[in-house]
């Protein structure tokens, strides 16, 4: 399973998003290598936004560093990336085109994404 860096924020923080999200997780839980600068990116934009104290974001990257995900490279992969950028992000295109190389679910929140129709993927949506 790829699990994207919403997903891996909704388990930092706790949230009953995060909860879903944990009873989904396989044995073996994959990321790009992104996933570990785009999390606390968020966290710091979720405490700027005032939607996290300092404290909670501390306690969220914590977490989040904690968890037993392996990060893969994915730098081989970024003549796809940038073709896939047409259609979602660059963030996003991460994950997907490490979902495809891997052919493993990806696992969002973020409902556009795993709505998109024409990524080639299979993707598991945990609402918030």
């Amino acid at each position: 399973m790829i699990l994207d860096a919403s997903v891996g924020v909704e388990i930092a923080v706790g949230s009953e998003a995060g909860r879903r999200a944990l009873k989904r997780l396989s044995d073996n839980v994959f990321v790009p290598e992104l996933f570990y600068a785009e999390v606390p990116s968020i966290l710091r934009r979720l405490v700027a936004l005032k939607k996290l104290s300092v404290k909670q974001a501390d306690a969220a990257h914590e977490c989040i560093s904690g968890l037993a995900f392996t990060a893969l490279p994915v730098h081989h992969l970024q003549s796809e990336i940038w073709r896939l950028s047409t259609m979602v992000s660059a963030y996003d295109a991460h994950y997907v085109v490490l979902a495809r190389e891997t052919d493993m679910v990806l696992l969002t929140c973020d409902r556009r994404l795993a709505t998109h129709r024409r990524l080639g993927i299979s993707c598991e949506l945990i609402d918030n």
